[in-house]
């Protein structure tokens, strides 16, 4: 009898430790993550088994105009992402909640099941790249390691973002060791050269795949980071907390694009893992890295495309507890499925989908927050029932956003040199539709913080 009682007392605390916030705000008790834990998760969330991948993207423009390329990306996202860090600590929901003032409630709905499939995406495309590396090096079925490591991934997700840190955290030193021997390894058996441009450089192909691949990609999601960092109410680090998810993504994508064009001049691949799959010893520090720099990204995305998910559900219906753990589970396994089916043979039209849609609603989003709702909309009013037709369409800026999006899927064909070889077109058409947008809102924007502050 103690001892079933001690199993039930161990269970209990253990489903206790399972996330169960949802959607609802952030309570002031658990927002306590420092700009440094930030860094660190957006480091590591970054570091995926798949990022080396940008350096075969942009192996034919050489290593200094890649480098040139992702340096002028940070630049671009440095202030959407650094404004969605801030969002998160002066109200402590995600991003697509706070899109229901932006979007309205119904267009706030139609973004989360969109973006929620996009993130499926980005997990089947990570778990891809880690089964099929990881069969590689152990020379075993694929299959079996697609499973294994979406398992891995959303039991880990289960537990939310305070577990996520911890395991962030104190992985990120294996992750780093792992991935300095196999840059060893290549160096120490391959000729190694820098790589040449073998093409004239394009910057707005190059940055359009650099933005859309790491930091513009990533930006929505930093809210839902951040929410758990300490408010913004305390002054303390606000720079900090401002730079972290840009330095921290951004950080990845150079070291990580880097070893995939190194990898790729001297092995025809830019999968670095994949040295160690004749070399059994390091075989084991390869797959080690691969299986940490997947779940690391993979959390990443498999906890926002929960978080998605249960913004549309809640459109209908009132939360409950278990909502976010059920979720998890089932977005992991069809996410699985989808690397079984062979997303990663769809990469470069993947990404494109994503610059195209995820670009304009950002840029859109933030103006609104800064400029229309002035940051003082407070947490409770996300959560009321449209009692107006503006409140459950904004028109305002679902035009906009088409209007953005429409430049972004056509703009190449009016003007394809300028959008090939000097602008970003995605970045062009979120700053469009953003215009268009203020351009909109301008009587609102000027009337509207008196009408917040009545409310408060």
């Amino acid at each position: 009898m103690l001892e079933q009682r001690e199993t039930e007392r161990r269970m209990s605390g253990l489903l206790g430790e399972v996330e169960t916030v949802g959607i609802l705000p952030v309570p002031d008790n658990e927002r306590t993550m420092s700009s440094g834990k930030m860094t660190i998760v957006w480091l590591m969330a970054s570091a995926s088994a798949t990022t080396p991948l940008i350096g075969s993207l942009l192996f034919h423009f050489g290593l200094t105009d890649m480098v040139l390329a992702i340096l002028l990306s940070f630049l671009i996202g440095l202030v959407p992402a650094g404004l969605f860090s801030e969002m998160g600590r002066e109200v402590p929901l995600t991003g697509l909640i706070v899109a229901r003032k932006s979007y309205g409630t119904l267009g706030a709905f139609l973004f989360s099941v969109l973006f929620s499939f996009v993130n499926m995406g980005w997990f089947g495309l990570n778990t891809a790249v880690a089964g099929e590396t990881l069969a590689a090096i152990t020379h075993m079925q694929g299959s079996l390691w697609f499973w294994i490591i979406g398992a891995v991934q959303v039991i880990l997700v289960l537990f939310g973002m305070k577990w996520l840190e911890y395991f962030y955290r104190y992985t990120s030193v294996v992750l780093l060791v792992c991935y300095a021997l196999l840059v060893y390894l290549l160096f120490s058996r391959y000729h190694v050269a820098m790589p040449h441009a073998t093409e004239a450089m394009q910057w707005g192909a190059a940055i359009t795949t650099v933005v859309t691949f790491s930091i513009l990609a990533w930006t929505y999601k930093v809210s839902t980071v951040s929410r758990f960092a300490i408010p913004a109410s305390n002054p303390k680090a606000r720079i900090a907390f401002f730079l972290s998810p840009s330095v921290g993504i951004m950080a990845s994508v150079l070291v990580m694009g880097l070893m995939g064009m190194y990898s790729q001049q001297a092995t025809g691949n830019w999968n670095l893992a994949l040295l160690g799959s004749n070399a059994p010893v390091w075989g084991v520090f390869a797959a080690v890295g691969v299986a940490l720099a997947i779940i690391h990204t993979n959390a990443m995305n498999l906890y926002p495309s929960t978080v998605d998910l249960l913004v549309a559900l809640n459109t209908f219906r009132k939360p409950s507890k278990w909502d976010q753990p059920i979720a998890t589970i089932v977005l992991g396994f069809f996410s699985t499925v989808l690397a079984i089916l062979g997303i990663l043979n769809h990469v470069q039209g993947f990404l494109d989908v994503i610059g195209d849609v995820i670009i304009p609603f950002t840029f859109i989003m933030i103006v609104d927050w800064v400029w229309v709702q002035k940051k003082k909309t407070p947490a409770s009013a996300f959560f009321e029932r449209p009692r107006t037709p503006r409140e459950w369409w904004t028109w305002p800026s679902i035009v906009s956003f088409v209007v953005g999006l429409v430049i972004s899927i056509w703009g190449g064909d009016w003007f394809p040199n300028l959008f090939s070889a000097v602008l970003p077109l995605p970045v062009v058409g979120g700053l469009v539709g953003s215009v268009v947008f203020v351009i909109w809102e301008l009587p609102r924007i000027r009337s509207l913080p008196q009408t917040i502050e009545k409310q408060q």
